[in-house]
C-alpha cells in the first residue's frame, strides 16, 4: 500500500494495488446466450432481442414474459418471470367451496405485474443449458401458478474430495 495525496493539504488517500501475481480477476467465458437457451413449449415464444448472445427473452399469449441475462463477467445468468395482467376468474355458478377454492388458488399465484427472479450461479454447474433449463421449468413457470414462500436454503458444503452435485439458485420476488 502507497499512501499518495490527491490535492495538496487533504488527507492522505490509501490506493491498493493487485500484486503482479496475482491471477486475474474472475471471470468465465460463458457460451452465447442464445445457443444454451432452453427451447420452450408452445404456447412460449422467442423474441428476438437486440444482444442475443447476452440476453433472452420469452413471451406467453396470457401475457406473461420470462427473460434470461448473463452477468457481467459471465459468473451468473440472472433469470426472471413476469406474470402477466389477468388472473383467472372465479366460475360465477359454482358453489362455495369451488368458489373458495378458486380464490385460494388465484391468491397462490404470481399476481398480475410481480416479478419473480432466480440467479444461477455458472461456476456450480457442469452442465450449463441443461441446468439452466432445469431452473426455467422447475422454477420460474410454476411461480406463474405457485409462488415460492422464500429464497431456498443454500446446500450443504460438500465434503472434501467428493464431487458438488448441487445447483446454487436463489429466487426472490419484486
Amino acid at each position: 500500500m502507497t499512501n499518495t495525496f490527491d490535492r495538496p493539504g487533504t488527507t492522505p488517500v490509501i490506493r491498493r494495488r493487485r500484486p503482479a501475481f496475482a491471477a486475474p480477476r474472475d471471470e468465465i467465458d460463458v457460451p452465447p446466450l442464445d445457443h444454451i437457451a432452453p427451447i420452450l413449449d408452445p404456447p412460449w415464444r422467442k423474441e428476438d432481442t437486440d444482444t442475443p448472445d447476452r440476453k433472452a427473452l420469452y413471451l406467453h399469449p396470457e401475457g406473461h414474459s420470462l427473460g434470461l441475462r448473463i452477468q457481467s463477467r459471465g459468473l451468473a445468468i440472472q433469470t426472471w418471470i413476469t406474470a402477466g395482467p389477468d388472473l383467472p376468474p372465479i366460475p360465477d355458478g359454482a358453489t362455495p367451496t369451488e368458489q373458495a377454492e378458486a380464490q385460494a388458488a388465484r391468491d397462490a399465484r404470481l399476481q398480475p405485474g410481480r416479478t419473480w427472479h432466480a440467479v444461477l450461479n455458472t461456476r456450480a454447474t457442469r452442465a450449463l443449458a441443461t441446468d439452466l433449463g432445469a431452473l426455467v421449468r422447475n422454477q420460474l413457470i410454476p411461480a406463474l401458478t405457485k409462488k415460492p414462500r422464500g429464497i431456498p436454503a443454500p446446500p450443504p458444503p460438500a465434503r472434501t474430495g467428493q464431487p458438488d452435485s448441487t445447483q446454487d439458485t436463489e429466487g426472490t420476488q419484486t
